[in-house]
């Protein structure tokens, strides 16, 4: 009887750890809205050898001297790939801001309609019925206040 216990339960083990694989449900690497050019490695680059001369210089692999010299060609450099460029840099923030302002509208239109679960808090998209996180029926604003005013008038 102990057998058939202990089997069961590295069953049921099993069986969990390999459910996410056994579901086919998956999380993406990466966002595939993020922007990868060339201007935005060339600022990492930079970066990251300087925070790589300070790592250097903590261990005592760069002297003094070298240091110096190092970290002024290193910083003149991350400064230079940090400068927006003038016409595009002026529209990167233009059209990020406007991106920024268009999804604050959406999350405040759906707020108002009623698209937040009530029990998950989760935002779900326009003209959805139910919760895409818990399954839960959305109370939308048209049905709450239909209610409200036939209440009132009882």
């Amino acid at each position: 009887m102990a057998l058939f216990g202990g089997v069961l339960l590295a069953a049921g083990i099993m069986l969990y750890l390999l459910e996410p694989v056994l579901s086919g449900r998956s999380a993406p690497l990466y966002r595939g809205g993020d922007e990868h050019d060339e201007s935005a490695a060339r600022r990492r680059v930079a970066l990251a050898a300087l925070r790589d001369l300070e790592y250097d210089r903590a261990t005592g692999k760069v002297d003094g001297e070298d240091y110096e010299r190092l970290r002024t060609e290193l910083s003149r450099e991350a400064l230079v790939q940090l400068e927006p460029e003038p016409t595009q840099g002026d529209s990167a923030v233009a059209s990020a801001s406007r991106a920024l302002e268009d999804e604050i509208a959406t999350i405040r239109r759906a707020l108002r309609e009623g698209l937040q679960c009530v029990g998950c808090r989760r935002l779900n998209d326009f003209g959805a019925k139910y919760c895409g996180g818990c399954g839960e029926r959305l109370r939308t604003a048209r049905a709450t206040r239909s209610k409200s005013r036939n209440g009132e008038r009882s």
